[in-house]
């Protein structure tokens, strides 16, 4: 059976498709006014390679796992549905947070006059001191279909500690409007999107699920539909931002932003655990984004509190940084005429003026092409034919003429202004997390997207790290770390349980238990509900420390504590994690995960070879490598033909199907036993 990835980026669409072992990878450019038409192109395409009718490759498909960027085009191009929110008497100015700066953002996405306030109220011990008034809470309801709202959102004060009044609105709005009215209108709950504290954060939280929610179902289900009339007979797995995946009628809106970016990470976790690294530092350098990641200790970073278009959410995802910095971001000079790189991107359509699809602006991927790094017949292998005289012309008449410098030295000033922004947006994210230069000098930096291999010499110098380690699927990245993921459910409690408080252990594990009970009770009806058998799943806890213990999460194997034992092991490990001999020990949240494995793709060893890389060589060309040197016949080399054990030494270009290994004079690049790239100092 086949088994086939999909991620859709802001530029190119990638697919990953393995078959016992064997795979091929396939690229596509994103369509934006309607993101299934790559997804069915990036399919079409994979059947092509194979030699297949789609509907062949499709019946005979274990399983399809898909991640996009619909969530996250939606919030940027502030296209979502019109939203009505419903809040507690007394919060419509600040939404619950500590005041309007604060609270500045939200707005954005819904007006102020789509906030309406009901009188009812929850106090900190979850106990009911106001109750609603149909007849009100109807009326404001009426009064936010009447201004438009295609969906409402209820947030109330303190409904993650006692939910009933939010539901209780739900239940009149879809009483006073049924499903079977053409009036009938989408209704999302705050408590139900998150359970953790802070009414502020879930607030922003349904807000965002309920605007981007009519995007993601349009697109979702649409690409679901094209692959059953193509006879898949199985149900389309999307993928979460929380690292693994489940099917359409089980993910929410929100799950689904910064996916793409995720799997990358998961593909680099796999990669880590590979070479047993103690630290790995992401770049994923696509068309339209920069994405950046961080793993420590082969453990994925988790964020409870993390943010989606500056609005703080209490969603727990895996935490990644996007930054509007990549191949497709536009050159241009400011007042002063200094260069400045992006945040516009060129984007698939019209993408840059060397796609010859009308952009007229010059971008990144312009300027690698007029230096001569990419080579315009071989753009996807020869399927995309792009236009150096184009490039030229862009630069020449954005950057070069008005800085009356040569086309080739405006070009060069495009690229190193670019990677030295990488190297600055790295360097500002290293420091936030708190990697010290000792520990990033023991890091591996792990760089993949379409950009990724032509980019990733020019800004580690003066970085520090070990290595850089480039994946044969480095292209494709986010699309291979899809093929590692399994089906996964996670179902988050907020509690305060004291484990030890600080001379006695927990004796009495009854509230404890009694949360993954409940929880395992969802877990198995969800996986059932899907289609899967409760014999092939297992489960596992994370557990999520109280302000004390500065929110650490810590994962344990056995969902249920059985003994004072497992309660002293559960506190050894909080204070492992602090790195603190901190006594009193209390859990503020229990995540239960619930997971199904599924089909994925293994990496395999193969033996070494001699360094001599020559049957790989196609030719020279000519390569603008700065205005010191000027041209340099270059050698060209394919990735496809380069062997393990190959070495081949700067300055030289490895031209691959999907991207191209730009190799300086400094730098020399190795094949290893798996077939990765390994890139060091000559």
């Amino acid at each position: 059976m086949f088994t086939i990835d999909i991620d859709t980026g802001g530029t190119f669409t990638d697919g990953f498709i393995t078959q016992d072992g064997e795979l091929n990878t396939v690229k596509v450019l994103s369509t934006p006014h309607d993101l299934t038409v790559c997804f069915a192109d990036c399919i079409r395409e994979a059947a092509k390679q194979l030699n297949l009718p789609v509907t062949e490759l499709l019946s005979n498909t274990a399983v399809v796992r898909y991640s996009s960027t619909i969530g996250v085009n939606t919030l940027i191009t502030r296209t979502g549905a019109k939203i009505g929110l419903i809040v507690t008497k007394g919060s419509k100015d600040t939404i619950y947070a500590k005041d309007q700066k604060e609270a500045a953002p939200i707005f954005d996405l819904i007006s102020r006059d789509m906030v309406i306030e009901v009188q009812e109220g929850v106090n900190d011990k979850g106990g009911i001191t106001n109750s609603l008034n149909k007849d009100k809470v109807i009326e404001s309801m009426q009064y936010l279909i009447d201004m438009g709202a295609r969906a409402i959102a209820v947030s109330l004060k303190n409904s993650h500690l006692n939910p009933v009044h939010e539901k209780q609105i739900k239940k009149m709005i879809k009483e006073q409007y049924p499903n079977f009215y053409l009036g009938s209108v989408r209704v999302f709950l705050a408590s139900e999107i998150s359970d953790q504290p802070g009414d502020f954060y879930r607030t922003n939280a349904v807000v965002i699920n309920g605007y981007i929610h009519d995007s993601l179902v349009r697109y979702l289900y649409k690409a679901e539909d094209e692959l059953k009339v193509n006879l898949y007979k199985h149900s389309l797995m999307i993928a979460h931002s929380h690292g693994g995946v489940a099917r359409v009628a089980k993910t929410r809106a929100i799950d689904t932003f910064s996916s793409g970016p995720v799997l990358g990470l998961l593909g680099a976790a796999k990669m880590g655990k590979l070479y047993q690294l103690e630290g790995v530092m992401t770049v994923d350098n696509g068309g339209t984004s920069l994405d950046l990641g961080l793993i420590r200790h082969g453990t994925l970073p988790y964020s409870y509190n993390p943010q989606i278009s500056g609005l703080p959410v209490n969603v727990p995802m895996i935490y990644t940084v996007s930054r509007p910095l990549a191949s497709g971001s536009i050159a241009h000079l400011d007042g002063s005429k200094n260069l400045q790189i992006g945040p516009q991107s060129a984007g698939a359509r019209p993408g840059p003026a060397c796609f010859n699809l009308g952009g007229l602006e010059p971008t990144v991927t312009d300027a690698d092409v007029a230096l001569g790094l990419l080579d315009p017949d071989y753009f996807l292998g020869g399927r995309v034919k792009l236009s150096k005289d184009r490039s030229l012309s862009a630069i020449r008449a954005k950057i070069a003429d008005p800085l009356k410098i040569s086309v080739d030295e405006a070009a060069h000033l495009i690229r190193i202004t670019a990677e030295k922004r990488i190297e600055n947006e790295i360097r500002e994210f290293l420091k936030r997390q708190g990697v010290q230069e000792f520990e990033q000098s023991h890091m591996a930096l792990i760089v993949f997207g379409g950009a990724g291999p032509t980019h990733c010499c020019g800004f580690p110098d003066r970085l520090g790290f070990s290595q850089i380690l480039i994946s044969p699927y480095s292209s494709v990245f986010s699309a291979f770390g899809s093929s590692t993921t399994d089906l996964l459910h996670m179902y988050t409690k907020h509690v305060q349980i004291t484990l030890c408080d600080g001379v006695n252990y927990l004796t009495e594990y009854d509230a404890f238990n009694q949360v993954v009970k409940e929880n395992m009770e969802f877990a198995k009806r969800d996986i059932q509900g899907e289609g899967f058998s409760l014999d092939d799943a297992f489960f596992y806890l994370d557990l999520v420390g109280d302000n004390e213990l500065g929110g650490v999460r810590i994962t344990i194997k056995s969902p249920l504590i059985q003994s004072e034992s497992d309660i002293q092991r559960i506190c050894s490990e909080f204070r492992k994690a602090i790195g603190s001999q901190v006594k009193k020990v209390t859990v503020s949240t229990i995540v239960l995960n619930a997971v199904v494995p599924m089909p994925h793709f293994e990496l395999k060893k193969h033996p070494l070879t001699s360094q001599d890389p020559t049957r790989a060589l196609k030719a020279k060309r000519s390569v603008f490598w700065s205005p010191e040197f000027g041209p340099i016949a270059t050698p060209i080399y394919e990735r496809d033909r380069l062997l393990p054990g190959n070495l081949v030494v700067g300055p030289a270009i490895i031209e691959a199907r999907d991207t191209t290994y730009v190799i300086p004079s400094d730098r020399s690049l190795s094949v290893d036993e798996f077939c990765n790239g390994i890139i060091k100092e000559a």
